[in-house]
């Protein structure tokens, strides 16, 4: 590999000249975690960059990341055995349109078997890279350029590093000024960049999953996503994570929805043999979105097993539709105590939009005004009304519209 790392360098200088720029190249390792499938285990970290003495508006060009780790725990030549991955995130995963900024270089061992690289490049032309693709020069908010994964051997506790044995360790990351020119950075730290690992095994050798889980489903209802799974036995298990993502076609991101930290009905059952159900409903949903939904365990030591995402899509759900505007139903429906109200404006118009009671008493407004061109989810807050049926009325335009909505406290 260091061959390599002299090639790619001289190649660049041969098509683009290449010069000295201020700035210290900044990697960190951070939020390693555990995963399991039934026969492997994997240890899953981010790398952040930053530039210390950059301009704020620096671009990553050409860039490497190398990780060194302990051959008892994940074995020899991870590369050659393809037993690691690593996938572009923030800055390195932007696209024009449906294309990407940035490719995967060639990735292998050093000249060690205990070390990898991890090498990308920008390929389009810089008109291209924008504000999307700077990174941060401030050492309190680096950018997470990338997810490196590595197949797991046997258990233990040990660390991946970034090495300071590598060949022109300083001439690995160059900046994108433009078509013309390429800068390297005048250094690189690696104060930062080691992750301490902790894999655990069963007695039987086999990879240590805390729970058994029998079912996963859910579905839309109401204006919410009702979530159950059920285990059919758990060991050491601490709790549940639920996260959510949507898929819109490009790449997904994962976001925690509810956790065991502070929900006591996702805390998990401990060891046990038996048979648990557990559930939960996500009243935080948008018609005409597909969610994607990961749950994940915790065992006492904090290893973090995920489980295959479930897809649940929302209906549309169009009350009224025209070429002024569009009103869609209240969600969620019934609530507690508040729901949200989605309307979008094809023209300013005015608008008025109240609550009333069953007996015809009006307890909210909600708009009341000339409202410029543009989608709106209105949240309207209830905690102040009783439990009960409610009328919510909207007049746009020359239209009026009535929907029942349920307080349920």
């Amino acid at each position: 590999m260091k061959k390599i790392v002299l090639t790619l360098l001289l190649t660049f200088s041969l098509l683009i000249p290449l010069s000295a720029t201020d700035g210290t190249v900044n990697i960190i390792f951070s939020n390693g975690t555990v995963s399991y499938t039934d026969t492997q285990t994997f240890y899953e970290f981010d790398v952040l960059a930053y530039i210390d003495g950059g301009s704020g508006s620096n671009i990553f060009k050409n860039g490497m990341v190398y990780v060194e780790y302990d051959t008892m725990i994940f074995g020899s030549y991870l590369m050659t055995n393809s037993k690691a991955s690593f996938t572009f995130k923030g800055p390195l995963a932007e696209k024009v349109g449906p294309v990407p900024l940035y490719q995967k270089l060639n990735q292998g061992n050093d000249s060690g078997s205990n070390k990898v690289a991890f090498s990308f490049e920008g390929h389009q032309d810089f008109q291209f890279y924008g504000s999307e693709t700077y990174i941060s020069n401030q050492s309190n908010s680096p950018d997470t350029i990338m997810t490196i994964k590595m197949e797991v051997k046997r258990t233990g506790t040990s660390t991946v590093i970034y090495p300071a044995d590598i060949d022109k360790l300083n001439e690995i990351f160059t900046e994108y000024i433009d078509d013309n020119n390429l800068e390297i950075y005048d250094g690189i730290s690696i104060a930062s960049a080691t992750e301490t690992t902790y894999i655990l095994y069963s007695d039987s050798g086999d990879p240590a999953t805390p729970i058994t889980l029998k079912e996963f489903a859910g579905g839309y209802d109401e204006g919410a996503v009702t979530l159950n799974w059920t285990t059919a036995s758990e060991s050491q298990n601490m709790g549940f994570i639920l996260k959510r993502a949507v898929l819109d076609g490009g790449p997904l991101f994962y976001q925690v929805i509810a956790s065991y930290l502070n929900n006591d009905d996702l805390l998990g059952a401990g060891t046990t043999a038996q048979e648990n159900n557990y559930s939960f409903t996500d009243t935080r949903v948008r018609p005409g979105l597909t969610y994607s939904y990961m749950l994940e365990d915790v065992d006492y030591s904090n290893n973090v097993v995920q489980h295959a995402p479930l897809t649940v899509s929302i209906p549309e759900n169009i009350l009224f539709a025209n070429a002024d505007f569009r009103l869609e139903p209240v969600y969620p429906n019934p609530f507690n105590p508040a729901f949200t109200l989605p309307f979008e404006l094809n023209r300013a118009m005015d608008v008025r939009i109240n609550m009333y009671d069953i007996s015809g008493r009006q307890v909210r407004t909600i708009a009341n005004g000339h409202m410029q061109a543009g989608r709106y989810d209105t949240r309207v807050d209830a905690s102040h009304l009783n439990s009960g049926i409610y009328f919510v009325r909207a007049v746009i335009g020359d239209q009026v519209l009535t929907q029942k909505v349920l307080l349920v406290k």
